[in-house]
């Protein structure tokens, strides 16, 4: 799936988060995202796309826990040399819908950072739908940005995540 655009933004009367993805082919997928699941996903995310901004060198030194929110902020802050976050998101009537047109309303969620760089995420419903994203660097970093863009709106007053040791494992939750 080649991403051409993402869109993360809160739903009021669903007091959910919508993130509508569309591809180069105009496929459009689309996920809701409740709070419980936002709140697991949340730190997970965060701390990967931390990680894709550290060097990727085997000898290079891990951070203190204590540099950790310094480093995420950083992170978040990089530039990102092709994102256009001003352009209107641009879903047509001609898009194709492969998992149908009711967004996936996801019970399980594995986020992962392969070590060819970038953010893998799969989100799963127990009916049998699932989603697979291959983000690169700057991708699983604009998906960062629009979620702390979607959670200001929400205001759901999520808990800030606690620093964590990296345990080199890939997080899933449901």
């Amino acid at each position: 799936m080649g991403i051409h655009q993402l869109q993360l933004r809160y739903d009021p009367v669903a007091d959910r988060l919508l993130l509508s993805v569309r591809t180069h082919q105009a496929e459009l997928y689309r996920v809701w995202l409740t709070r419980r699941m936002v709140a697991r996903l949340a730190a997970p995310l965060r701390q990967a796309v931390m990680r894709l901004a550290l060097p990727r060198r085997p000898d290079a030194p891990m951070p203190v826990p204590e540099a950790q929110p310094l480093l995420e902020q950083v992170a978040r802050e990089r530039p990102l040399k092709d994102a256009v976050f001003g352009q209107p998101f641009a879903a047509g009537d001609q898009d194709s819908h492969p998992l149908g047109t009711e967004p996936l309303l996801p019970d399980e969620i594995d986020v992962r950072t392969p070590a060819t760089g970038g953010l893998h995420i799969a989100l799963r419903e127990t009916r049998g739908r699932r989603l697979e994203m291959a983000l690169g660097d700057d991708l699983a970093t604009g998906l960062t940005r629009l979620l702390d863009q979607a959670l200001a709106q929400a205001e759901w007053a999520l808990p800030q995540p606690v620093a964590a040791t990296d345990t080199g494992d890939s997080p899933k939750f449901s």
